[in-house]
């Protein structure tokens, strides 16, 4: 899956393409790791969604949600 980035002013912007579920788990991600980030799904009938990662070093940041997100499936994959 390849994600259109833009960064901006201490700020990661993904275009999650639509993804809602994949955007929220990650934002989610980011908040439990004490992170900041929003999640903008745009207008209804739009189709704009992005990921918004706000910090001093925000590849750093979604990488460690991401990393969190991957246990998080590994803990409901051990539950089959």
């Amino acid at each position: 899956m390849e994600l259109e980035t833009v960064e901006k002013d201490g700020r990661i912007i993904i275009d999650m393409g639509q993804n809602h579920t994949l955007g929220n788990l990650i934002r989610k991600a980011i908040w439990e790791n004490g992170g900041e980030a929003a999640y903008d799904k745009g207008h209804p009938l739009g189709e704009d969604s992005n990921l918004i990662v706000e910090s001093d070093n925000p590849e750093e940041v979604l990488e460690e949600a991401v990393e969190t997100a991957r246990d998080w499936l590994e803990q409901v994959e051990d539950q089959f």
